[in-house]
């Protein structure tokens, strides 16, 4: 008997431990594999985090405050008070904001603060982009580019200034019936290099003897935005389709090689930069945000909703510390560039802001707009020194009137030595002093000027119109000395 009862209890005691084997959540977190690197997902770590402190309150039966937080898309898509999750900033993302207890309400409600070990988990999570499974991790890291960091210097870099070399990349595209406008332009800061937009193309022409070195290929369409980054060794590219597709292209500048894509857009890029350091992207356009993204991941790290109208000019300042941003409805904005927290909201124009530049020291930004003015702000507070009339002389003023309103100040450009010049409605492009007093009118353009830049040593100035004709003066006798277009032979 005392044999069968022990055979007895042992086969209960099985059966126990087999049901508390079958009573263990089945979708229990998985631990972390510390030797694994960089692999947190929602389906494995973070939904069962949510499950267990989330889920009765942020469900499909009662989401309250429209968060549903059961399903990797209802999560991302956020609730009521917006985005709960921002994929590679922690620190913007509500959602980990409020249970880790940093702003109120706190969650879950009248409860603990959720266990150390499970916001590790959390800030990992979206410190990675927040990848919904491991397959979605993997083609994050897969995304990586060798993208080389830049020493942050407002001198001129070591070593021989990155020119194309002798043999770009063949490029076959037709050849169009007309020339396109100049939707954008740039001209490298250290070497005798200019980028002009054309129709799926980027031109790049030698500035001292007018020579075409190259052609980039721009398959999204219409590039809107050129700009070369500090040190002069990449390209950035922008623009696309309207109502459409918007992206970001880099090009390395010596091989012309497409270096990677950024951002996916529902809509044609109108303004972006790349930092000083080559380590952000930032870009805008008719969604009315500022988006930020890591270069090397592709991986948003701020979205930033400010700007009530289209966002249609951006530029980091020289240091890459700062990102200044206007809209279509005079807004200006100033950030930092690695938080994304505001610095200073600079309104005194009354009409879209068309371009921006930065001074070569960062202490001063320079905005241009179809109200007709330049205002120079001052870096420290965010206040105006100077106010002008682009198109008119540089009479100074303190507001635009609706009366006699000066014509549209389309560019405003800086050179290395202060001096700034502006292209607007009136058919002229214009050289200025560093305190508004205008140096030189420039005229006989056959349609509007769009676009104005200085060669890297200021010692000539290019503008575009949109005819697709860029012409070319030498600044020190003051003569126009040759002519390009978007559309050679």
């Amino acid at each position: 008997m005392t044999i069968r009862i022990s055979l007895a209890c042992l086969i209960i005691v099985a059966g126990l431990d087999a049901f508390a084997q079958d009573a263990k959540p089945k979708d229990a977190a998985k631990p972390i594999d510390p030797k694994a690197k960089d692999v947190v997902t929602f389906k494995d770590h973070v939904s069962p985090i949510l499950r267990k402190h989330c889920f009765n309150c942020h469900n499909p039966d009662k989401a309250t405050s429209d968060l549903n937080v059961t399903t990797y898309q209802t999560l991302m898509a956020g609730g009521s008070s917006g985005e709960s999750i921002m994929p590679g900033n922690p620190d913007q993302s509500l959602l980990y904001r409020v249970v880790a207890h940093l702003d109120e309400p706190f969650m879950p409600p009248k409860q603990p603060k959720i266990p150390d070990a499970d916001l590790a988990v959390l800030k990992k999570w979206i410190e990675l982009g927040a990848p919904e499974t491991s397959v979605a991790a993997a083609k994050t890291a897969s995304r990586k580019v060798d993208i080389d960091v830049a020493a942050v210097t407002t001198g001129k870099p070591e070593g021989p200034p990155p020119m194309p070399a002798a043999k770009l990349p063949d490029v076959k595209l037709p050849h169009t019936a007309r020339a396109h406008p100049v939707t954008a332009m740039a001209a490298s800061p250290w070497a005798p290099l200019l980028a002009v937009a054309g129709h799926e193309r980027i031109l790049l022409y030698n500035t001292d003897t007018l020579e075409l070195l190259g052609v980039l290929p721009f398959p999204e369409r219409i590039p809107h935005v050129l700009k070369f980054s500090r040190n002069g060794k990449l390209l950035l590219a922008a623009g696309g389709r309207g109502a459409n597709t918007g992206r970001v292209v880099l090009f390395d500048v010596t091989t012309g090689q497409r270096i990677t894509d950024i951002g996916d857009e529902t809509d044609i890029v109108l303004a972006a930069d790349i930092s000083a350091n080559h380590k952000l992207v930032a870009l805008g356009g008719p969604s009315k945000l500022i988006k930020i993204y890591d270069t090397a991941s592709g991986e948003l790290k701020h979205k930033i909703k400010k700007h009530t109208d289209w966002v249609t000019a951006m530029e980091f300042s020289p240091d890459g510390a700062l990102l200044a941003t206007g809209d279509r409805n005079g807004g200006v904005y100033v950030w930092e560039a690695e938080t994304g927290g505001s610095v200073f909201t600079l309104g005194d124009h009354r009409e879209q802001i068309t371009d921006m530049s930065w001074r070569a020291d960062g202490q001063m930004l320079a905005t241009s707009s179809e109200d007709g003015r330049v205002i120079l702000w001052y870096a420290e507070d965010g206040f105006p020194t100077r106010t002008f009339n682009a198109t008119a002389g540089g009479t100074p003023v303190r507001a635009p009137t609706t009366r006699g309103k000066p014509a549209g100040v389309l560019a405003v450009a800086y050179a290395r030595d202060g001096q700034l010049a502006t292209v607007g409605r009136d058919n002229s492009a214009r050289l200025w002093q560093s305190n508004g007093n205008q140096l030189l009118k420039l005229e006989g353009f056959t349609d509007v000027p769009s676009r104005i830049v200085f060669s890297h040593d200021a010692q000539r100035l290019f503008a575009g119109d949109f005819t697709g004709t860029i012409r070319v003066w030498n600044l020190k006798d003051k003569q126009l000395v040759g002519e390009l277009t978007t559309n050679p032979e």
